[in-house]
C-alpha cells in the first residue's frame, strides 16, 4: 500500500489493486492549497471546514460521513466513534477515527482526535500497521496526548499529522515537540510511504512537502 500525504489530515491510501481513498480533505483556510484528486473513496472525520471540503474532488467518488462500514474494491473501512476535545464532544463535537483493511494491513486515521480513547474504542484501533494521529494541539491532542495513545494502542508505523507548518496559519504546535516526545530526532522526513504486511516495527514517518 502507499501512502502520501495531501496536507493537514488529507492523505491519499493507493490500494495494490489500484483502489485509491482520500480522507479529510480540506479547503484553502488552512493556508495549504488543496489540489484537486480523484479517489474510489473518501472518508470524513468530521463535519469542520478543514476535513470536509469536497468540492475540488474528480470524478465520482463514495463519499462517507457517516459511521458504518464500506467496501470499494481491495479496501474495507469502518468508523468508530470518538471525541474531538476532552468532554465527550461538548465543545466540538464527536470525531468518527476511520479503519481501513487491504492486503493485510490495518490503517488507521484518528481524524481531530481531542482526548485518550474509551476502552472499546482502543480495542477496536490497537495494533495497527500504520496509524495517523493528530498532534498540534490547541484542537485535538498536543504531542504528550498523541504520544499516550501510541504507547496505549502500539501501531507498528506512526505518521503524525495536523500540525503546523510553513503555510498553515493555525495556532497549533509543530511536529518537532511529538517528534521530542518520542525521542525520535533522527526521523527522516518524507511525503510518501509505501508499506506491506512485512513492514519494520515502531516506524515513524514525519511528512514533509506541503503543497500551496
Amino acid at each position: 500500500m502507499k501512502l502520501e500525504w495531501m496536507g493537514h489530515a488529507s492523505f491519499l491510501l493507493t490500494a495494490a489493486d489500484g483502489t485509491t481513498v482520500l480522507t479529510d480533505p480540506y479547503d484553502d483556510s488552512v493556508g495549504i492549497a488543496m489540489h484537486r484528486v480523484s479517489a474510489d473513496l473518501v472518508t470524513i472525520s468530521h463535519e469542520h471546514h478543514d476535513h470536509n471540503y469536497t468540492d475540488m474532488l474528480d470524478g465520482q467518488p463514495l463519499i462517507v460521513h457517516e459511521m458504518g462500514a464500506v467496501q470499494v474494491g481491495s479496501v474495507k473501512a469502518w468508523a468508530v466513534r470518538s471525541w474531538h476535545d476532552d468532554v465527550q464532544g461538548a465543545m466540538r463535537g464527536p470525531n468518527s477515527i476511520w479503519i481501513f483493511e487491504a492486503e493485510g494491513l490495518k490503517v488507521v486515521h484518528m481524524g481531530d482526535q481531542g482526548c485518550m480513547p474509551e476502552k472499546e474504542v482502543m480495542q477496536a484501533i490497537s495494533d495497527a500497521d500504520v496509524m495517523m494521529i493528530p498532534v498540534g494541539g490547541t484542537y485535538t491532542v498536543d504531542a504528550e496526548g498523541a504520544k499516550h495513545i501510541v504507547e496505549a494502542a502500539k501501531p507498528r508505523c506512526v505518521i503524525p499529522m495536523h500540525f503546523k507548518t510553513a503555510h498553515c496559519g493555525y495556532d497549533i504546535a509543530g511536529v518537532e515537540p511529538f517528534l521530542a516526545a518520542m525521542g525520535a530526532g533522527h526521523v527522516q522526513p518524507m511525503k510518501t510511504l509505501e508499506t506491506d504486511a512485512a513492514c519494520a516495527p515502531v516506524v515513524l514517518m514525519a511528512c514533509r512537502g506541503e503543497m500551496r
